[in-house]
């Protein structure tokens, strides 16, 4: 009973990636599928460790799920944006927390954050002449708490969190891309995949910490 929700999310992970690939007759099933991808993993930080920071996080990335799967339009994408940001300040808020109260920026993550910096003005300044100008101030909001939050995970020292946030930035990656760039054949397989074990790799990981006050 104790593996019950993750069990049922591999499963229904599996159904999500087949079926663009395999029943892309059966597509309208992604609406049940994709929510319940979170539900799930909801109902595994219950059983695991139930602490309200974690759920709440976990909700917005379901209500970010919901409202870009609603018809496109840039009012969804918004709302969606907004669910992911808050859902990225509190992931950033859970890493800081199990931080080390050492230096601010620790050796082993220097190097990386300078590389964080630079990957996102990099891909700003690449999406940027795409973004209609309602568009701009919250894609770069958003890119600049996606670094942050793979920075605190990389400052956090714990592996499974590490490639969750790395999986996180590449999987959002692309779908800014595809979305502002180019939509290339394959891409929501390569989207839902990274996210998937992403916030999998963040969830589980975060279930087994003891939460500092």
């Amino acid at each position: 009973m104790k593996n019950i929700f993750l069990q049922l999310f591999y499963a229904d992970a599996i159904l999500e990636l087949a079926i663009p690939l395999f029943l892309p007759e059966f597509a309208e099933l992604r609406m049940i599928t994709k929510p319940l991808l979170l539900i799930l993993l909801m109902g595994h930080i219950v059983m695991e460790n139930p602490k309200p920071a974690l759920f709440f996080t976990a909700v917005f990335a379901l209500l970010g799920d919901v409202f870009l799967m609603l018809p496109d339009s840039p009012l969804y994408f918004q709302l969606g944006l907004g669910s992911f940001l808050i859902m990225q300040l509190s992931y950033i808020r859970l890493f800081f927390r199990q931080a080390s109260e050492h230096a601010w920026i620790p050796v082993h993550a220097r190097k990386p954050l300078v590389g964080i910096l630079i990957y996102v003005f990099s891909f700003l300044a690449f999406l940027n002449p795409y973004l209609a100008d309602a568009m701009k101030i919250p894609v770069t909001l958003y890119a600049f708490a996606l670094g942050s939050m793979l920075y605190f995970a990389i400052r956090l020292n714990n592996r499974m969190i590490t490639w969750g946030a790395f999986l996180f930035v590449v999987s959002d990656s692309v779908l800014a891309f595809g979305k502002f760039y180019y939509s290339f054949p394959g891409i929501s397989f390569v989207v839902m995949s990274t996210y998937i074990v992403a916030q999998l790799l963040l969830i589980s990981a975060l279930c087994k910490l003891q939460f500092k006050k």
